[in-house]
This record gives C-alpha cells, sequence and structure tokens, in this order.
C-alpha cells in the first residue's frame, strides 16, 4: 500500500512515546555525542545527574548556544571526553569551576565554536 496508509500500524510499533528519565540516561552508552542545550534556564540537569549516577564515562558534549551547570556536573563526575561549545558558564556566577579545573588538567578536551 502506497501514500502512507500503513502509517499507523507502524506508529503502533514504535512503542511508547516517552520514557522514564532512568530509561532515557540508560539508552545513553559510554563515549556517545550528547547534544545539551539551554544553558541555565532550560538545561537538561535531570538528565546530567541520570547520567552521572549511572557512571557513564567518555561522553562527548556538544552545547548550543553555551553549557551551564548540567555540562559542569557531568565534568565534575568524570562523564565527559571532551565539550564543544562556545562557553561553559554559570551566568553571574562566572566561568563553570568543574570545566576549568578539567580543562586546565587537560582531562577534558575543548572543541571551540567560535
Amino acid at each position: 500500500m502506497g501514500g502512507g496508509q500503513d502509517m499507523p500500524e507502524q506508529i503502533a510499533n514504535l512503542g511508547p512515546a516517552f520514557v522514564s528519565l532512568e530509561q532515557a540516561a540508560a539508552l545513553i552508552p559510554d563515549g556517545a555525542e550528547v547534544a545539551l542545550g539551554g544553558r541555565m534556564q532550560m538545561e537538561p540537569v535531570a538528565l546530567a545527574r541520570a547520567l552521572a549516577r549511572l557512571g557513564r564515562r567518555g561522553l562527548r558534549l556538544v552545547t548550543a548556544p553555551g553549557g551551564g551547570l548540567g555540562v559542569d556536573l557531568l565534568i565534575g563526575a568524570g562523564c565527559v571526553a571532551s565539550v564543544e561549545s562556545p562557553q561553559i558558564v554559570l551566568n553571574e556566577f562566572g566561568q563553570a569551576p568543574n570545566f576549568r579545573r578539567e580543562v586546565q588538567a587537560g582531562s577534558v578536551r575543548v572543541l571551540d565554536q567560535v
């Protein structure tokens, strides 16, 4: 059958549209490239905490327009291998401390987006 007539059956076979936070985090393996956004206002910090609790390692983070608390949390937990971002800051509180420390130590590679 053409013209998308089978689409409802295909959609029904996809499974649930929503999963728990823990289920979503479990889908992200070690070494995955993970895109995070929202800076401090809408950043998925709960997802970052779930990934840290799972002990994920070697994550490659990509942020837009920049990273904030969630990115710094993942870096502090030792989950991150690299960050591609124009900036990682905690807004009026300045540069993210875990980010600064680990970059200076050479533990996290920075790929500049500027």
